[in-house]
């Protein structure tokens, strides 16, 4: 139901109590649709909202503005008109949502301004606030401008009289008696909601709905007759519906065609509207948080994918590295057989079980044993590129481990506070890019490992914090990577990247990852520092959830001098 003519009666009195005699301190902008109204008498403030949203228009009264847009066009022209005047009048226009808020201002000026009104329109898509002198209902300005290629019934444009909406036929809802009601739905037993909606006036979809909701039990004119009772303040019930943790209306009274709904009561209608339109915010805050962050990953993931299929393609490039090899020995055997000048040789190939005929091709300018150092050369590069693809695989396979965990995180998120952590997190990972607030530090795009390369062209993770190292043992270092952490002494784990599953490290490397690991803890001043390490598959973490707490075995100790490498990865 939320904003619908009924609810707009109620609001009104509520309204009028509140509002009639204060004094418009301050107007701004909340939002691209939405103004807020700082108003008060005395030491008594109140806010009040009026929103031209094309779902969510509304007007009513609440605690305090949001955070938003602040200034704006339209919101100093208001407070130009209208600041320090006196409210004088609120009404209800008719049986539309439409709110007239007439306000007369004050001037320091020896002649007083004209009474000026603020017309809020909640109508759906047409929904404005208008500003009018009321002298002559003359349009001063409004949210919306609409001219005659937009609208035939009528334009709002300054300058322009203030005219209402198209008006519909419609019966009064307080009016109407048992006999016109059964003529008005045939003398059927059972109607749609939309004759109801489509023939009484103050009816929306929503009310008309609890109507036939509860005509299934005692009859459409009874029913009729219970909702109709709510149109009394008196006997209004103000509550909030909430359906499987999500909000559904602002009600005046209990709505039986949401059974399984459970209700939270309030004093007024303007308390039960702004709850009802701050769960809806953050419902749509929340929902947008998730779409953007869903978005950012299926982006990250596609861009990881695209990496993967190219270093396949490319690693398959470098597995041909063994036959440049063989190519150069056949050619070195058979030097006795080849000329300078030939272009192309068939040799046959001692290293096939099947020992077939080889075509090999040649350099017809190089004598025949510089083409087979070309092909040594060939394979030379090709061998150390695959190892250096081999690294690059793995760092990209650590990389989509953490996108899924990050996926993990997304779908188990359930507020908004939680889905902002992860904003955070993935700003850090460099999924979504930081909001500019000036220059922030290098580290901090790094994502959640420090990265270096080692003279040896290793790879060398570190951690940053106890979260940080638990993911790196965790998630990240496979069972034949190089664990290294200070001996007995707080500080990161160090992971030396191992893709290739080589037995041993270069003794340079294990040094380096060991400088790295002494600098990264508690003992960073200190001049000889022990670092112990070992095969990351004798690394447990211990029993309990205590972050980066392990237990490891088969460990040997290094006596290094805290350093980092000048170049990081």
């Amino acid at each position: 139901m939320s904003f619908d003519s009924l609810a707009l009666r109620l609001i009104v009195p509520e309204l009028r109590e509140a509002l009639l005699g204060a004094t418009i301190r301050h107007i701004e902008q909340a939002n691209a649709h939405t103004f807020s109204f700082k108003v008060g008498r005395a030491a008594e403030t109140h806010w009040l909202t009026l929103s031209a949203h094309s779902l969510h228009a509304r007007a009513h009264l609440i605690e305090k503005p949001p955070p938003g847009q602040k200034q704006s066009y339209l919101a100093d022209f208001l407070t130009t008109h209208l600041r320090r005047g006196t409210i004088t009048e609120v009404e209800q226009l008719g049986w539309d949502r439409i709110l007239k808020i007439t306000v007369q201002p004050v001037s320091d000026d020896p002649i007083q301004p004209s009474p000026k009104a603020i017309i809020a329109e909640c109508m759906g898509k047409y929904s404005n606030i208008i500003l009018i002198d009321t002298t002559d209902d003359r349009i001063l300005e409004s949210f919306k401008r609409i001219d005659e290629t937009m609208s035939r019934h009528r334009e709002v444009l300054p300058g322009e009289t203030y005219t209402l909406p198209p008006q519909q036929e419609k019966l009064n809802p307080l009016t109407l008696d048992e006999a016109s009601f059964t003529e008005l739905v045939g003398g059927q037993a059972k109607v749609s909601w939309r004759q109801l909606f489509n023939k009484i006036d103050g009816f929306g979809p929503s009310l008309a709905k609890e109507v036939v909701a509860r005509a299934a039990d005692i009859g459409l004119w009874d029913a009729y007759q219970q909702v109709i009772a709510y149109f009394d303040p008196e006997y209004a019930s103000p509550q909030l519906l909430v359906d499987a943790g999500e909000p559904i209306a602002a009600s005046p009274l209990p709505l039986r065609q949401f059974p399984q709904a459970t209700s939270q009561a309030f004093d007024t209608m303007n308390e039960a509207l702004a709850a009802y339109y701050d769960a809806i915010t953050l419902k749509e805050l929340t929902d947008s948080e998730r779409r953007a962050l869903t978005q950012a990953l299926k982006k990250q993931e596609n861009l990881l994918q695209r990496k993967a299929d190219g270093l396949c393609a490319d690693l398959d490039r470098a597995e041909r590295s063994e036959d440049y090899r063989i190519q150069g020995e056949l050619l070195l055997a058979n030097l006795h057989a080849i000329t300078r000048g030939q272009e192309q040789v068939e040799l046959q190939n001692y290293y096939s079980p099947e020992l077939e005929m080889l075509s090999i091709s040649l350099n017809p300018e190089r004598t025949p044993s510089d083409n087979a150092q070309d092909y040594f050369k060939k394979y030379t590069k090709a061998k150390r590129g695959r190892s250096r693809i081999l690294q690059l695989i793995s760092d990209l396979e650590a990389e989509q481990e953490m996108l899924r965990l990050c996926v993990s995180k997304l779908e188990n998120a359930d507020t908004l506070e939680a889905l902002q952590r992860l904003r955070n997190a993935f700003v850090t990972n460099g999924y979504i890019k930081a909001p500019r607030q000036g220059k922030q530090k290098q580290h901090e795009s790094d994502g959640p490992f420090r990265r270096y390369t080692s003279t040896n062209g290793f790879q060398m993770y570190v951690g940053r914090n106890s979260q940080s190292n638990d993911l790196l043992l965790r998630q990240i270092a496979k069972p034949r990577d190089m664990w290294l952490h200070a001996k007995q002494i707080h500080g990161s784990h160090v992971i030396i990247r191992n893709p290739e599953n080589r037995q041993d490290i270069p003794m340079p490397t294990l040094l380096q990852a060991a400088q790295l690991a002494a600098y990264y803890s508690k003992a960073h001043h200190a001049s000889n520092v022990p670092v112990d390490y070992t095969w990351a598959r004798y690394v447990v973490k211990r029993k309990g959830n205590v972050a980066g707490y392990v237990h490891y075995t088969r460990e040997k100790t290094l006596y290094v001098e805290p350093a980092v490498p000048k170049s990081k990865a």
